[in-house]
């Protein structure tokens, strides 16, 4: 099955991840996204928008660990003129250019307390005050976030706020790691394969019955994104049509000569 010409697979747990998106992209509701790292919840973040009501706005990306601490607020928020050293004019925060479509925000968990608290308070009020500003700005987003980690526990121990999580879970899809869709990797395999081939202008190369039969046994801790890394790589030092076993370095880093 392929979704979106992105999400692909035929397994029973991809089944259940294209009938949650169906559903979540026809109401208008926050969403949580868990899954392991490289399972592919961007894409489902990007699926649900396209198939929703709000395709025709913006869809707007952050990756949470990737701000720095004191530019979260001005940076998710935005900041007027003058805000702080260095800001010589007024700028949209993420809320605020995203708004009309779709705002997805990457490892959620990754905000500190403060940010925590000033996240639920725009899914309380549906607006936000831009840092150094005296009004608050009106923000009509739908909020897509993702985690890696259990945030129940997290919320347990102190370190997120469990009222944040009940108003981020209100809609939640569990994309299952790669190891448990095994049978999803020849779909998935053949199709980076054949992608590659495409950028390349040239046919697609096959996999050996060997070659599979390791894919297969492998645990894959990166999941999808680690497959396709691992597609590439053999693509490109694959001699002939045909790729053998011997083209994968599974669970190797080391540098391969050319």
């Amino acid at each position: 099955m392929l979704l979106k010409d992105q999400i692909i697979g035929a397994s029973p747990a991809m089944r259940r991840v294209a009938d949650q998106i169906e559903r979540a992209a026809s109401r208008d509701l926050t969403i949580l996204i868990r899954g392991e790292t490289g399972t592919g919840k961007e894409l489902v973040a990007r699926a649900i928008h396209a198939a929703s009501s709000r395709a025709s706005g913006p869809f707007t990306s952050e990756a949470c660990g990737a701000i720095p601490e004191g530019l979260a607020e001005a940076e998710l928020f935005g900041h007027e003129a003058g805000a702080f050293t260095g800001a010589r004019g007024r700028r949209a925060g993420m809320f605020e250019r995203a708004s009309g479509g779709t705002l997805f925000m990457d490892e959620v968990a990754d905000l500190g307390a403060a940010m925590q608290a000033r996240l639920l308070r725009v899914l309380q009020e549906d607006e936000v005050r831009p840092l150094g500003a005296d009004e608050t700005i009106p923000v009509n987003v739908r909020l897509i976030v993702t985690s890696r980690y259990d945030l129940e526990s997290l919320a347990r121990g102190g370190t997120f706020r469990r009222d944040l999580l009940y108003r981020l879970a209100v809609v939640e899809i569990h994309l299952p790691p790669l190891r448990d869709r095994r049978e999803d990797i020849p779909l998935l395999a053949n199709h980076f394969l054949e992608a590659v081939a495409a950028e390349e202008g040239r046919s697609a190369p096959l996999l050996s019955e060997a070659a599979l039969d390791r894919l297969l046994a492998y645990e894959w801790p990166g999941n999808v994104r680690e497959l396709e890394n691992a597609i590439r790589v053999a693509s490109l030092f694959a001699s002939g049509d045909l790729i053998g076993p011997d083209a994968f370095r599974l669970g190797e880093h080391a540098p391969r000569a050319v």
